[in-house]
Order: structure tokens, then C-alpha cells, then sequence
């Protein structure tokens, strides 16, 4: 069985050491589409859709950057949500990142995650039960 979700989060990322404009902190108005897989739960859902926006809404509103950038520690001292990475937040990593949190928490069996920047620019990943790449964040 499948579900099909669209989710929107508002957040601030930068692409650290990255040598163009994206090493700036700025914002986007990102949009996820989530399309996942697994069996029909005892209520016949395959997972309900309050805890599937739940991971995509951990976003919204954050500082998302790479763990090691140096601008992590001043927005958590300064009482900032931060989500942070163990690699840099392009659209592809938090692809991952969904997928893999919503295979995970939710015991899906294989979930598609697109994340647009723009209406025309996105990351798109594909993570299944027991092969996810292991990404690691940590929220503030």
C-alpha cells in the first residue's frame, strides 16, 4: 500500500564552504513530496498522516546547517532552532534526511522524498527499510 503526502516548511540554511552565494546564509520556502510504502497498520493506515507532516514540521522555522560550520554554536547560543547535520543541508541531504527519519520512526518500508528550493529546483532521494544511508542530525 502506498501514501502520498505534500508538505510545506519554511527554514534558513547555508551551504558551509561553499564557494559561490549559497555559503550565505539565506531562506527558503521549501515543499516535500513524499510518496511511501508499507503495510496497513491494525487502524488500516500505512502510517498516519499527523506523524508523517510531524517529521517534515521538525523544519519548519529552523536554522538547518552542517554540524561543523562554525555559525552552528553562535545560533545556539543566541536561542536559535537549530537542526543540525552531519553534512551539509542541500535539497538532496534533506531528502535524505525525511526518507530516512520516516522509514525509521515509522517502520515504512520504503519511502520517496522530493525536496524543491524553488518551484523548479529540487533533491530527490529514495531510502528503504534496512538500507538507509545513515545520516545524523541533532535538533536544538
Amino acid at each position: 500500500m502506498e501514501i502520498r503526502v505534500e508538505r510545506s516548511f519554511h527554514a534558513a540554511h547555508r551551504i558551509w564552504q561553499h564557494r559561490e552565494k549559497c555559503r550565505f546564509l539565506h531562506g527558503h520556502s521549501y515543499l516535500v513530496k513524499i510518496k511511501a510504502q508499507g503495510k496497513l497498520d491494525q487502524w488500516g493506515m500505512v502510517a498516519d498522516f499527523t506523524d508523517v507532516k510531524a517529521i517534515v514540521d521538525d523544519l519548519d522555522h529552523c536554522v538547518i546547517l552542517n554540524s561543523r560550520d562554525p555559525l552552528a554554536e553562535v545560533m545556539k547560543t543566541q536561542g536559535q532552532r537549530v537542526f543540525l547535520l552531519d553534512r551539509n543541508p542541500t535539497a538532496e541531504n534533506l531528502a535524505l534526511l525525511i526518507g530516512q527519519r520516516l522509514v525509521e520512526e515509522l517502520s515504512l518500508e520504503r519511502a520517496e522524498v522530493e525536496v524543491f528550493e524553488t518551484e523548479t529546483q529540487s533533491g530527490f532521494c529514495v531510502v528503504e527499510q534496512g538500507k538507509s544511508p545513515g545520516i545524523n542530525f541533532e535538533k536544538t
